[in-house]
């Protein structure tokens, strides 16, 4: 059997980490080849999946919805308003971004 010391587990969910975001971003540009030119893509992602992570994310549904959002929208997670409602107590935080998302496309309907 093999074992790993504490540095050595952490490199392997670094890897882990980023493999996921690899993943995603590949997701994100076969279907929208229209951001496959913008070169700070995969950085954002990797700083969004940190912030999601540190949020208390641990859906990895939620995790890449999080991630496709950033993809459009970069640095949402960071106005005041929706970084306030993602830590807002009482609920899950993917309880919370599931609700910020119907908000937001119950406003793009009305429009």
């Amino acid at each position: 059997m093999i074992k790993f010391n504490e540095e050595q587990l952490a490199q392997l969910d670094r890897l882990e980490k980023l493999q996921y975001v690899a993943e995603v971003h590949q997701m994100i540009v076969k279907e929208y080849p229209e951001l496959a030119g913008d070169r700070g893509l995969r950085d954002r992602l990797e700083r969004a999946y940190a912030h999601a992570v540190s949020l208390g994310f641990k859906d990895g549904g939620a995790i890449t919805q999080f991630l496709y959002y950033e993809a459009f929208a970069p640095n949402f997670y960071r106005q005041p308003a929706i970084d306030a409602w993602l830590r807002k107590p009482g609920q899950t935080v993917e309880q919370r971004f599931a609700d910020l998302l119907a908000q937001a496309k119950s406003k793009l309907r009305e429009d």
